[in-house]
């Protein structure tokens, strides 16, 4: 699995650019500023030197009507030609990384939605992504789900034979990740925040709605928040950051302005 020769990186350059861009820039500030408990489906924070930080805001699109029309237009096309079928998008959540912010253990995405075989999710930079901000990285040729731990981390000895390639972009570029890809990201310990918006897509004959999706995910984290007592911010286990429980909800309108 650890292959040779030349990573294609599945990016394509300034999908969102010039007004747009500014648009999406300030769409995101305001997304984040929503008071904690608003965005009943989870608005989730971490711990870093800077104080408490927002690092994810899951469903964003369900009370944005800016961030819907870009999750069910550009970028559902995008993800449309690199799957070469149609799709509808099931979920979609802005990762925040504020300079300190943590990193993600190394996992492949399909693992977090069973009851589906075939996702595409689209990552779109809201910010500069560079290595030193915690870029994305990713390893490919992989085409089954890998060893994982019980969190649903890639087991070590397989991330080790992996070839990884860091992938930096600049806002307003787009990646495509395929469910099966292996992919991880380190801690921001740079100046700057690296923020991006994921949008994921799924086959129509899946019946993989954006309901039922977040019905399992609420389920899910549940069970994991009842058991282990974590702050977990996703139904994998991948978050490296020194979480909190702070504004985590799982169901329920949204009560923001």
């Amino acid at each position: 699995m650890s292959g040779g020769g030349e990573v294609h990186l599945p990016v394509h350059r300034a999908v969102i650019a010039g007004a747009d861009l500014a648009a999406l820039g300030s769409w995101t500030s305001e997304v984040e500023r929503w008071p904690e408990g608003s965005h009943a489906w989870g608005h989730y924070f971490e711990e870093t030197g800077q104080g408490t930080v927002p690092c994810r805001t899951e469903n964003v699109s369900a009370c944005h009507a800016g961030f819907r029309r870009l999750v069910e237009g550009p970028l559902r096309e995008v993800a449309a030609d690199a799957a070469g079928l149609d799709v509808v998008d099931f979920k979609d959540k802005i990762n925040y990384k504020h300079p300190g912010g943590g990193g993600f253990s190394p996992h492949q995405d399909l693992k977090a939605y069973p009851g589906v075989s075939e996702v595409m999710s689209i990552l779109l930079a809201l910010d500069e992504c560079t290595e030193a901000s915690g870029c994305l990285w990713l390893a490919s040729g992989v085409e089954e789900l890998l060893p994982t731990d019980e969190g649903g981390v890639v087991d070590r000895g397989v991330v080790s034979t992996l070839r990884w390639t860091a992938v930096e972009m600049s806002a307003g570029d787009a990646l495509c990740l395929h469910g099966l890809a292996p992919h991880f990201s380190r801690a921001n310990t740079g100046p700057t925040r690296r923020r991006v918006l994921v949008a994921s897509y799924a086959p129509p004959g899946e019946g993989y709605t954006r309901d039922r999706y977040y019905r399992a995910r609420d389920d899910s984290m549940r069970r994991s928040a009842a058991v282990a007592g974590d702050g977990r911010i996703s139904t994998l286990d991948d978050f490296e950051g020194r979480r909190t429980n702070a504004g985590a909800q799982f169901s329920g309108p949204c009560t923001h302005p």
